[in-house]
C-alpha cells in the first residue's frame, strides 16, 4: 500500500505507519507485561501505572467474525446512508502475542471467511466525503488477498 502522503486516519495513535506495511500500536506494562490494544494508561492485571508504547505488529489469525450487514447507529459515522452502506465484516484476530483485536475485516463474504485463517494489517477507506481525500482505518486482510 503506498501514498503519495500520508494518508487521512479515523484513528492516527493506533498505528505505526513507517516501513513497508502498517503496525498497530497499544502498550506493554514494564512491571508484568501485560499488552493493551488500544493503549492503556495503568495495568488491569497489576495495578501498575507505568507502561510503554509498544508495536503489536501487523499478522495473526481469525478467532472469531460476523458480518455488520445492517448500519449502525451513532456515534458510527462513516457518513453511509440506508441507501450507500455496504456490509463489513468484523472480528477478532489473534495476534502472534496471544492479544486479540476487534477490527474490521476486508471481506464480508461467510464462505471466504474461516476461523484461523492468516491476517494482514492494511488500512480501508472509511468515511468518503463528496470532496476530498478518504479517511481510513485499520482492517486485516486474509494474508492471500494481501498478496495477490
Amino acid at each position: 500500500m503506498n501514498f503519495d502522503s500520508p494518508p487521512r486516519l479515523a484513528g492516527p495513535h493506533l498505528l505505526n505507519l513507517r516501513g513497508s506495511r502498517p503496525t498497530l500500536m497499544g502498550s506493554r506494562c514494564v512491571q508484568c507485561g501485560e499488552l493493551y490494544f488500544p493503549a492503556a494508561r495503568g495495568c488491569t492485571r497489576c495495578s501498575s501505572a507505568e507502561l510503554e508504547a509498544c508495536d503489536l505488529g501487523s499478522e495473526g489469525r481469525l478467532w472469531s467474525w460476523t458480518v455488520q450487514d445492517f448500519l449502525p447507529k451513532p456515534p458510527y459515522d462513516s457518513a453511509e446512508t440506508e441507501t450507500d452502506f455496504r456490509p463489513y465484516g468484523v472480528g477478532y484476530v489473534e495476534l502472534a502475542s496471544g492479544l486479540k483485536v476487534e477490527c474490521r475485516l476486508t471481506l464480508a463474504d461467510p464462505k471466504r471467511l474461516r476461523i484461523g485463517m492468516p491476517m494482514a494489517l492494511t488500512l480501508e477507506p472509511y468515511r468518503r466525503p463528496p470532496r476530498g481525500e478518504p479517511t481510513f482505518t485499520f482492517a486485516f486482510a486474509p494474508i492471500e488477498e494481501t498478496t495477490a
